[in-house]
């Protein structure tokens, strides 16, 4: 009979396919080859491997064995002392030495090291992830009820930035009731995400802006927006990407506030007060929309 050894990108393929942890005869199958040949090659590695360890570094092994002290001497301490030592002999790397420990193939084990992994413990950042994901608090658009549409009830924002000068911090976040299209406009000296959550959500309760919902789009600024829905109790919907009508009331608006501040220009030195301003002459403007009466009239109707 005629016999032929594996290619190298054949072990290559078994490799991958012990590692998803199929047995050697389903392995075999799918290479089309007896089941006997996977198991030769599978013992083959494990007694190269086994070699390696115990005849290559036999000397480091035994060094480790006998001065390894989790009280005074690491396993870094140990590596050190023995590459001062025995000059020329094979050593193996901290990161190698460690492996070794976890995957069992020297004496020592996790519960004798010196330092002991702790649990890592989820960061608030990360309990908000779940809480998010048990909640439902961040949601794409689609998922919006339609009653939201209809625009007759108070408290159903929406969030933009209005830029300055391209590679400039300093921007405008415009808040815009839907129903009422009242407006805020909040000076912002950065971009970060975590300052706009917190800056967006002090003005909103400072202010007494009443919250039903939040509708934004996917800028950066507004990635960490999920924890100010979270502290209001209130749902927050993403917009799809490239889709700027999906927050039509926004952008109308920011057009409105476009005649106050061009574009293009600075943001750096515009005031909070002189938003303000514009705020006012923006809410008590004739809207036709309403029969030519203001946001803040309408507002007073409800």
């Amino acid at each position: 009979m005629n016999y032929t050894q594996l290619t190298e990108k054949k072990k290559a393929q078994i490799d991958i396919l012990l590692q998803q942890g199929l047995s050697m005869r389903k392995v075999a199958k799918i290479m089309g080859v007896h089941h006997s040949t996977i198991s030769r090659y599978k013992r083959g590695i494990y007694k190269k491997r086994k070699i390696d360890i115990n005849k290559k570094y036999e000397i480091f092994i035994r060094y480790l064995f006998n001065h390894y002290d989790k009280r005074h001497h690491s396993i870094e301490v140990c590596i050190h002392n023995f590459k001062k030592r025995y000059r020329g002999v094979k050593c193996p790397s901290m990161q190698q030495t460690y492996k070794w420990i976890r995957d069992g193939k020297i004496f020592l084990t996790k519960e004798k090291l010196c330092y002991k992994k702790r649990r890592s413990r989820k960061s608030n950042m990360m309990n908000h992830t779940v809480w998010n994901m048990k909640n439902k608090t961040v949601l794409p658009i689609r998922l919006r009820p339609k009653y939201i549409e209809k625009r007759d009830e108070i408290g159903h924002l929406e969030i933009d930035s209005i830029l300055g000068k391209r590679n400039e911090q300093p921007s405008i976040i415009s808040v815009v009731d839907r129903c009422t299209r009242k407006l805020w406009l909040i000076k912002s000296e950065y971009k970060n995400e975590y300052y706009t959550d917190k800056l967006i959500y002090e003005y909103i309760i400072k202010n007494e802006i009443p919250v039903k919902s939040i509708t934004t789009d996917n800028g950066l600024e507004f990635q960490a927006l999920g924890i100010c829905a979270k502290k209001l109790g209130v749902k927050l919907y993403k917009c799809d990407p490239y889709c700027s009508f999906e927050r039509g009331t926004n952008e109308r608006t920011n057009a409105l506030v476009r005649r106050w501040i061009p574009k293009g220009s600075s943001m750096k030195y515009v005031p909070q007060i002189y938003l303000d301003d514009i705020c006012f002459e923006i809410n008590t403007m004739p809207r036709k929309i309403f029969g030519f009466k203001s946001s803040c009239e309408i507002e007073l109707e409800y």
